[in-house]
């Protein structure tokens, strides 16, 4: 079953396209998403933040398939950008020195996904 692509963006090529923005967004460039009620923050690995308005599980069903995965509610990073997991803080340390909350009820399912 293919997942309906939402009508705001697609991923072709590797490349996040934001149609409203036209922006064109490398998938490696994103270092996590950050989800803000029904806005998610993307950060870049420039610095750049870019703010659409949108929930944050809709890009997590749009971005599970490209080596993205959830750790907490408000947080979705990407797999290339992962340098440090903190066991005791339940964070994750990005690059860039960003950091991200790991939730219990998602650590186990993190742990899986590193192995």
């Amino acid at each position: 079953m293919k997942k309906a692509t939402p009508h705001f963006c697609e991923i072709t090529n590797d490349k996040l396209f934001l149609i409203r923005s036209r922006k064109r967004i490398s998938l490696k460039e994103i270092v996590m998403l950050r989800g803000e009620i029904n806005y998610t923050s993307i950060h870049l690995l420039s610095g750049k933040v870019l703010i659409v308005p949108r929930t944050i599980k809709i890009f997590e069903n749009l971005l599970s398939s490209y080596a993205f995965i959830r750790t907490h509610r408000a947080y979705l990073v990407n797999e290339y950008h992962l340098q440090e997991f903190d066991l005791h803080k339940n964070c994750v340390k990005l690059t860039n020195n960003m950091t991200a909350l790991i939730s219990r009820r998602r650590k186990e399912a993190f742990e899986h996904f590193l192995d």
